[in-house]
């Protein structure tokens, strides 16, 4: 009756408390069955769209892990219902589309996050603030001396004689040749190679490499192959587009291949965490071509998509995973650790790792690094290397790691032409137009932009002028983005529009043209961006837009400046003076510049905590070894 709820449903307290109480736990009781019932028919729909019902109907052992998947999931939504969990089928996503300054200008997260479903960034900003704590954050601490782990073979290189015939004069002319290697470590350091065959890799990897036309190392390859197979931690450091993602699959193949075979209930033995979506599945799409040879399985674990294949796939083994960091941690911890753990990784690899610290996973990385044996071979590879990741590589490499660092930190590759305009809003899109008609026809063209909203109003602007285009950003699901990456890729469609989701990893032959349609709002996003042409060799062009008029965009100018240099290229006169004017307001106090791009958009201390923060950060790095300021 009326007098027995109020109008939003809820039992009401004009009666007995009694049988209010009795009324709610048998109306939540009805909810949850229903929910319960919907969700399984839901996982089950997603099963089957995924192909997984015709691929697994094989064998009984297939079907009897594809059920228990299947439970699994409805145990992680009861979870749910029941207030202890917040598990999100929907994460590993980048956070507001406006970059690190999207916060302020479109609300607390950025008008973008806000039409996006919850997903990594998302995750780890409510674990900082405070809000929707996640079974991730109950991924607890491991005591590995209370553990035995067996031993591991870490070396499987062994210098080819007619390197080591080399003086160290030679070394070095050979390092500067190869785009000015530099490297750093307590001695030996391994010299580099020069073929192939010199990196003792199995025959079987030698003969796909041939016939993938691959005829010779690139320079962070020719480096790192060596350290890395003899068994050393490696931080690499080299522009985009350099082969830094083969540089570490390769001797990880190798590595595996070595260790016992998986038994039952044993987790995967080499772990690769990286930042979005995208590039955790070319990591993976990339490690099964290698893989496949030697027999050897490789999953890539990220949200977005069913879960359910990723817990079947883990459940058979795998010894490979590659994964974005919030989704792992939510497999780890769910029913106790019975879908995948962590004690058989030997072989851990951070990918971007600037970019995981842009989106705020430190603490997720660092959770899953402890859980992982102190003894491991980890490897660590990024584009560039700030301050945060220079901190979180001493914590997490072993006592003699090499520092690998080809063309510079932060460079731009010398591949790429860069242009920048000084252009208003107004001026742009025809611009836009006469580079499309000059590039479109000979060549892929990616368009960055700053917001989902742009992208669309560019898809739309585009379209209507004859450009057939895609876009690309984290307004759309997980599988539109898959699609429309398979497209460009495809050269199904040669133009594309994307914000800053694109900006990491995505590697595409053909690429001729970048146009930042909206200038990138810090250095290291620049390098990134233009960093998608220029790749593996090839020549490639990058224009960037920045407006003389607008306060927003003023503040990157300095950041242009600074790439144009570093990489060599001549600085426009009008972009030198806009961005001495700014530095000239900025110095009197008139304006403010923009952060680093490493602060992430979720809590913010107030300035007692700050102070204390900054401390004890400062604290914290003079325990490594860094000078602080």
């Amino acid at each position: 009756s009326d007098s027995d709820s109020d109008s939003d449903g809820r039992p009401s307290f004009s009666s007995s408390a009694a049988g209010a109480r009795k009324k709610a736990r048998r109306e939540g009781e009805q909810k949850k069955r229903a929910v319960l019932s919907s969700l399984s028919t839901r996982a089950h729909f997603e099963s089957s769209i995924d192909g997984d019902g015709d691929r697994d109907a094989g064998t009984d052992a297939e079907a009897q892990a594809q059920a228990q998947a299947q439970a699994e999931i409805e145990a992680m939504y009861h979870a749910a219902l029941l207030g202890s969990s917040d598990y999100d089928e929907d994460e590993d996503e980048e956070y507001g589309e406006g970059g690190r300054g999207a916060g302020k200008k479109h609300g607390v997260y950025g008008t973008a996050a806000t039409t996006e479903q919850e997903d990594d960034a998302e995750w780890a900003r409510n674990i900082a603030s405070g809000h929707a704590l996640s079974k991730g954050d109950k991924l607890a601490a491991v005591d590995h001396s209370s553990i035995h782990y067996p031993s591991f073979r870490r070396c499987f290189y062994v210098e080819p004689p007619e390197i080591a015939r080399l003086s160290d004069a030679d070394v070095a002319r050979f390092r500067k040749d190869l785009d000015g290697i530099k490297v750093r470590g307590k001695d030996p350091i391994p010299r580099p190679l020069k073929t192939w065959a010199q990196a003792g890799l199995p025959a079987a990897l030698l003969a796909l490499l041939k016939r993938r036309g691959l005829e010779a190392p690139l320079p962070i390859q020719a480096q790192a192959l060596p350290v890395v197979m003899s068994g050393r931690d490696c931080i690499g450091i080299a522009r985009t587009g350099s082969g830094k993602t083969l540089a570490y699959l390769l001797p990880l193949i190798r590595h595996v291949r070595d260790q016992p075979p998986l038994a039952q209930n044993d987790g995967p033995v080499a772990l690769i965490l990286a930042p979005t979506r995208e590039l955790v599945q070319q990591i993976a799409k990339e490690a099964r071509v290698l893989a496949k040879p030697l027999g050897l399985r490789v999953a890539a674990v990220f949200g977005g998509s069913g879960v359910s294949n990723q817990i079947t796939e883990l459940k058979r083994g795998v010894e490979v995973v590659s994964c974005t960091p919030g989704r792992m941690i939510d497999l780890l911890v769910t029913s106790n650790g019975k879908i995948t753990n962590l004690r058989r990784v030997t072989f851990l690899v951070i990918d971007e790792a600037d970019r995981l610290f842009d989106l705020g996973f430190e603490p997720q990385v660092r959770r899953i690094v402890q859980n992982v044996r102190p003894d491991r071979q980890t490897v660590l590879f990024s584009a560039t290397f700030p301050r945060q990741v220079e901190t979180l590589a001493k914590t997490v490499l072993g006592t003699s790691p090499v520092e690998i660092v080809v063309g510079g930190k932060s460079v731009v590759n010398s591949s790429i032409k860069q242009l920048v305009e000084l252009r208003p809003e107004s001026d742009r899109f025809p611009r836009l137009l006469e580079l499309l008609s000059e590039y479109v026809e000979t060549g892929k063209v990616l368009v960055f932009a700053d917001r989902q909203e742009r992208c669309d109003t560019l898809l739309r602007d585009l379209l209507r002028y004859g450009y057939p285009c895609l876009s690309l950003h984290g307004g759309k699901d997980q599988s539109d983005r898959e699609s429309t990456i398979a497209d460009f890729k495809g050269s199904v469609c040669n133009l594309l529009v994307a914000t800053s989701v694109a900006a990491r990893g995505l590697d595409v032959r053909g690429l001729t043209l970048v146009v930042n349609y909206d200038a990138p709002n810090h250095y290291e996003d620049y390098v990134h961006r233009v960093g998608r042409t220029g790749r593996a060799g090839a020549t490639g062009t990058a224009v960037t837009f920045i407006s003389p008029d607008d306060p927003e965009e003023e503040r990157y100018a300095p950041d242009l400046v600074r790439a144009l240099k570093e990489s060599g290229e001549a600085v426009p006169e009008d972009l030198a003076a806009l961005a001495a004017g700014f530095m000239k307001k900025y110095k009197e106090g008139l304006v403010q510049a923009h952060g680093s791009g490493f602060g992430g958009s979720g809590f913010k201390f107030d300035a007692d905590e700050d102070a204390a923060h900054k401390k004890g950060k400062r604290a914290e790095a003079r325990a490594m070894g860094l000078q602080v300021e």
